[in-house]
């Protein structure tokens, strides 16, 4: 699954540094729900990732476009 991942300047240094997004990574599946999102936090980038096993995040419903994965992230690319 192809997902977004909103963060900020501070968090991608971090996530350089240890080569990875620790779990649980919080991502949106589609692009225009991470740019709301980005808007509304504040948060300035946008991370492309791919995770095999995601779970949709209880607390976003009815818009289901939010999900999580358990599975550190150790590649992704800057939008």
């Amino acid at each position: 699954m192809i997902g977004y991942h909103v963060t900020t300047p501070k968090k991608l240094a971090r996530y350089e540094a240890t080569g990875a997004i620790l779990p649980p990574v919080r991502f949106w599946i589609f692009q225009a729900s991470a740019e709301a999102w980005a808007r509304k936090t504040g948060r300035s980038l946008i991370l492309k990732i791919e995770s095999e096993k995601a779970f949709p995040l209880p607390d976003h419903k009815p818009s289901g476009h939010a999900y999580w994965t358990p599975t550190p992230m150790r590649a992704w690319e800057v939008l």
